[in-house]
């Protein structure tokens, strides 16, 4: 007998030290779920980033294995885990749906996210918790201006390559330096921004034009999004004022 195959996704932030969030406790809320539901788990992906980070290598592989058919579904805990932004959430439950592939909100399993009053919903609950990440983002703030001061920290954003000096076997005075290549795309997407063309509208362009995300593997598409091509541009600025790099 076949059984509906779904992907865990989890995303755990480094600055986030809440049990219900942990890699553990994430995986273990699933898989309660998924045997209620009598589901079969076939893989699962996990993300490891700062609150800031917008380079989630897993979540590009996911989305890219969904449309090649791995599975029938995604599992999350709630929808912040998956995207920060309902209008994306949407955008992307719209495009997996074309390929048979479906959401699945531990928080929400009650309701029907692809009818109208569950569209609802969802835009409803970016509003709290838009409210709530202003009051995390406000603590950490002043914690991770600091880690950045000397050097850089984190993943390297869009653009832009990690380097380090190897001083005694270890790495020192980390900074970024800018990928000639991604840059090309940074500029592509500030002169289309700047004729007056929306997020979406870049993303499609990005789309069309055959350029490749980050994650694009071979043989494998990953697509631009909305809110990938806004969050390249605020994370640019935060690059361009903290003044880490080099060319």
């Amino acid at each position: 007998m076949y059984k509906y195959k779904v992907a865990y996704y989890i995303r755990v932030n480094m600055e986030e030290q809440t049990e219900r969030y942990s890699l553990e406790r994430q995986k273990s809320i699933l898989d309660d779920w998924v045997k209620d539901m009598e589901w079969r788990r076939v893989k699962t992906y996990h993300d490891k980033a700062s609150v800031k980070e917008t380079n989630r290598e897993k979540f590009q592989e996911l989305i890219t294995d969904a449309k090649h058919g791995l599975f029938d579904g995604i599992c999350m805990v709630d929808s912040s885990r998956f995207s920060r932004s309902t209008k994306d959430l949407i955008d992307i439950m719209d495009d997996l749906l074309k390929y048979g592939v479906k959401l699945h909100i531990h928080n929400l399993q009650h309701i029907d996210i692809y009818n109208e009053q569950g569209r609802l919903l969802l835009i409803n609950l970016e509003t709290y918790s838009k409210f709530f990440r202003g009051q995390l983002a406000s603590k950490i703030r002043a914690g991770v201006k600091q880690k950045m001061k000397n050097e850089w920290f984190g993943q390297a954003p869009y653009g832009y390559t990690i380097i380090s000096d190897d001083i005694d076997g270890r790495k020192k005075n980390t900074r970024l330096i800018k990928d000639k290549e991604e840059q090309k795309v940074i500029t592509k997407i500030k002169k289309l921004r700047n004729n007056g063309k929306s997020y979406s509208e870049i993303a499609t362009s990005l789309n069309n034009d055959g350029i490749p995300t980050r994650y694009t593997k071979e043989n494998k598409k990953s697509s631009w999004y909305s809110a990938t091509v806004r969050n390249i541009l605020i994370r640019q600025e935060v690059v361009i004022k903290d003044k880490a790099v080099e060319n």
